[in-house]
Formats: structure tokens, sequence, C-alpha cells
């Protein structure tokens, strides 16, 4: 079964397309405000490499509020037109994924996604790579760095996602250093496509489908309340 995934919860505007677990085509482009440019000929990319698709798996959020409505609204124009059915992908448990498909964390190794929320705020969840998947330990929450930084405890952490850069900003600015706690470079820390289209193939074979009338973006935070308060 092909799973089409498509990511636009950040900067990156990416589609790949996998199989049994292989990856068959990807394309993706990281820049800002691309999204709605550029998303439907990357799609069509991946799908003229890969021969088409058998269902889709989307990046539901959280991140940009802008993206990931126009990443699911093209993933529900796809599936009215092609009746394939749909699967929603956390975003930060994908960032988590990226760490386990680049072979970077040990068994029972500790994942934190971070995505920017702006300001001092985070995105972010806890997971553990157990039986060579991941678990989730603590559900997405939206975080001030401070109520953050409480929640950490023992030593070795993974820490992913554009939001583990602010991390390490916010770290150095009140001298908080630990040794074991780690950071990748962007490669790793850019969302992935691929990443979300094997983990909605999991959740294909698990018939973890969506309903389609009520799909809607996870953005965590309210976006209308939000949108006051920047302009308040």
């Amino acid at each position: 079964m092909k799973i089409l995934g498509i990511e636009t919860a950040s900067i990156t505007c990416a589609a790949a397309v996998v199989e049994n677990g292989q990856i068959l085509a990807e394309n993706s482009l990281t820049e800002p405000h691309i999204h709605s440019e550029k998303l439907i000929a990357i799609i069509d990319n991946v799908l003229t490499l890969s021969d088409g698709f058998d269902a889709i798996a989307v990046s539901i959020g959280p991140g940009s509020f802008t993206g990931l409505r126009i990443g699911l609204s093209v993933a529900k124009g796809l599936v009215y037109a092609s009746g394939k059915p749909i699967v929603a992908v956390s975003t930060l448990e994908a960032l988590a994924n990226n760490l386990i498909l680049n072979n970077k964390v040990n068994e029972g190794s500790v994942i934190w996604s971070l995505m920017d929320a702006r300001r001092d705020e985070f995105y972010t969840a806890m997971y553990r790579k157990q039986d060579g998947e991941l678990r989730m330990y603590l559900e997405p929450q939206a975080l001030r760095f401070d109520v953050f930084l409480k929640k950490l405890s023992g030593d070795k952490i993974n820490f992913v996602g554009d939001g583990s850069e602010k991390l390490q900003n916010l770290l150095q600015k009140r001298q908080v250093h630990k040794n074991d706690w780690l950071f990748y470079d962007r490669i790793i820390n850019l969302c992935s496509a691929c990443s979300v289209a094997l983990l909605g193939e999991k959740k294909v074979l698990c018939n973890e489908v969506e309903n389609l009338a009520e799909l809607e973006p996870f953005y965590l935070k309210d976006f209308q309340t939000l949108v006051k308060t920047q302009h308040s």
C-alpha cells in the first residue's frame, strides 16, 4: 500500500510516498510562505515518481496555523477526488520519529519534540523509544519555558524540532547546562513528510482512518485568542 505523506506544519513544505516501510519518493522545500504556491506541484512530483497512492497521511499539528490549513485543505481535496482514506499524524510525533529513522537514539531513550510557539513558549510532547517504536509519555502541550524546564527529569534527554535551537538559547541565558542533554543539527530538526508517511502507514494498517467531515487541524492554541492577543 502506497502512502502519500503531506507536511506543512512548519516552514517545510513537503510530500513523500512510502510503501511497506520504504521511501519511494520525496520532495521538500524549506522556505516560509510558499505552501499555498508550491504544495500541489510538490505532491504532483512525488506521485509521478511513485505512480500514485492508496491512502494519505497528513501532518495535523500543532504548528503554523496557515500551513496546517493549507496542508489539510489539499489533503481533503485529494481524498474527495480519489475516495482514498486519510489518517492524521501528530507533527510532534513525526519529529520524534526523525531520530528513530536516522538511528540517533537507543532503546529506552527519552525524546522531547519541540516546536517554536512564539515568545517564550513551545509546543512539546515527550516520547520514549520502546521495542523500536515511539511511545508517548506526555501528550502535546503548549508550555512556557519556565514550566517546561520543571518537567525535565533524568540526565540523558534528546531534543528535536525547530524549538530545540530556541531552547538552547534560553538555557544559555539562564546558564543551565547538562552534558547529557542532546541536540541535533538542522536537517534532523526539520519536519519530514517521510516520517509522516511512515507513521501514517502504520495507522492505515491499524485502520485508524479519520472521518473526513470531522477532521480539523490540531492547533493546540486557540487561533482566535492568539490573533486577538497579538493585535491588542
